[in-house]
């Protein structure tokens, strides 16, 4: 920018000078981090992708790194883990265990300043196939045949489970 200044005395006189202010760049903290998603289907295996992270920041072309920290909302950071700007599951997610997660996420720029937030995620349930548990099986001959005297099916969705039995030779 540029000024002009004058200074003027009791008698009326004066002087003027103009000068230029140089406004300089100071790095400012990042404002908000934003993750593409905050769901995950169940059972999507070990580092599997949440999101996307994503930096707010007042200053163009800051470069940015991602972290799980302690504060308020940290309470599963050990079930997910970060791989550049990619938060992802460390373990495959169950539904019927739990459904929802609670993460807080430290974006720091290259100047070392920081702007933490807390995200929930949602894992998604997956229709999952019923599981047969046999508690005595009797195969009798040489024809192949199987006669289930007792046993317990169970759905991991809690869905009715219909038995249809087949034998063969």
């Amino acid at each position: 920018y540029t000024v002009r200044i004058r200074t003027t005395d009791q008698g009326g006189l004066f002087f003027e000078k103009a000068f230029t202010i140089t406004v300089t760049n100071v790095n400012e903290a990042p404002t908000d981090i934003g993750l593409s998603s905050t769901s995950i289907a169940e059972n999507a295996g070990a580092n599997a992708t949440v999101g996307t992270l994503s930096t707010t920041d007042p200053d163009a072309g800051n470069t940015f790194t991602y972290t799980l920290v302690t504060g308020t909302g940290d309470t599963d950071n050990a079930s997910f883990n970060i791989s550049g700007s990619t938060l992802r599951a460390t373990a495959s997610l169950d539904f019927e265990a739990k459904s929802s997660y609670t993460v807080r996420i430290r974006t720091t720029d290259q100047g070392g300043l920081f702007f933490e937030k807390a995200f929930t995620i949602a894992v998604t349930n997956v229709n999952e196939a019923p599981v047969l548990t046999i508690s005595q099986a009797i195969v009798t001959g040489s024809v192949l045949s199987t006669l289930i005297n007792s046993g317990t099916w169970s759905d991991p969705e809690g869905d009715s489970v219909n038995l249809t039995s087949s034998i063969g030779s």
